[in-house]
């Protein structure tokens, strides 16, 4: 009887030692797999929930139409929440089939789309799209709001500013309809090409910034106006800019900047310096060039 009862609690035990290893074996795996399904439904979950304008990026060039064009690079980065303006001078030099043009040539002879063409075929890499407008144009698509505030001593000298009005006081104060004559009057006082087109990309960032709720209605403002544009932005396009521009209205994170890419005088115009180059590669290609400290607001 002893005898049986002591084989019973050996196999038991036996038993035991294999059986529980197992079950324990089962129950870290199960719990190994729960907690993997519960990491991927989340980082499903934070896919879903990320706006569709939270992934995209776009670069625009920007041609204000008049007898002497301006120019802005424009990129708007969903990932890195921000929007970033770098002017060019129109007398800024491009390779052409018969040598070189400036960019401001190409456009009052071809329009736009040769512009951007040849600034494409320049740096090896074109903007995605092109629009063009008058300066008033410009205003009416960012339409009416408070004027923005802009400190002039970050982009004019002190001899310039002083024939502008903002000797004693640098501050200026800027609607959206006051804005081209401000940098018509910087022209007229003789800010040489490239400081005024550093001058304008700081003018819109100023805009950009201070303004950043404005910036989801800008594509119902260029299809309402699309007769009195040009541009090769689609509806597709101005659909997927939509979700950039509504996503960066709301970013906690969103910045408003400028750069400035370096030129230096030559025969005919300006031409880009190897710097220069670099900052608009960066600003068309993956990663977006060092920016200066901001200028107003």
């Amino acid at each position: 009887m002893h005898k049986r009862r002591g084989l019973f609690f050996q196999s038991l035990l036996l038993t035991l030692l294999v059986v529980l290893p197992m079950m324990g074996g089962v129950v870290y795996f199960a719990a190994r797999r729960g907690e993997r399904q519960a990491a991927e439904a989340a980082a499903a979950g934070t896919t879903l929930a990320e706006p569709a304008g939270a992934r995209s990026t776009h670069r625009l060039l920007l041609a204000v139409q008049g007898e002497e064009p301006a120019f802005l690079l424009l990129r708007l980065d969903g990932p890195a929440q921000q929007a970033l303006f770098c002017a060019l001078p129109g007398e800024m030099q491009l390779q052409a089939p018969a040598g070189t043009t400036t960019l401001a040539a190409c456009y009052l002879t071809a329009g736009p789309a040769r512009a951007a063409k040849l600034l494409g075929d320049t740096l090896g890499i074109a903007p995605d799209a092109y629009l063009a407008a008058t300066a008033a144009g410009f205003a009416d698509l960012w339409g009416d709001g408070p004027a923005i505030r802009f400190d002039t001593a970050a982009v004019l000298e002190e001899a310039v500013r002083a024939e502008l009005g903002y000797g004693q006081d640098s501050l200026a104060e800027l609607d959206a309809a006051a804005a081209p004559e401000f940098l018509q009057a910087a022209a007229r006082a003789g800010l040489p090409p490239p400081a005024l087109a550093q001058a304008r990309a700081a003018v819109w960032a100023a805009y950009f910034r201070q303004g950043q709720p404005n910036l989801a209605a800008l594509p119902d403002a260029v299809r309402a106006a699309s007769a009195r544009l040009l541009t090769d932005l689609t509806a597709q396009d101005l659909a997927r800019l939509e979700e950039t521009l509504t996503w960066l209205s709301g970013a906690a994170g969103f910045t408003a900047d400028y750069v400035a890419a370096g030129t230096e005088p030559a025969a005919g115009g300006w031409q880009l310096t190897a710097d220069g180059r670099d900052t608009l590669l960066e600003l068309l290609a993956g990663g977006a060039p060092a920016t200066p400290e901001t200028a107003g607001g």
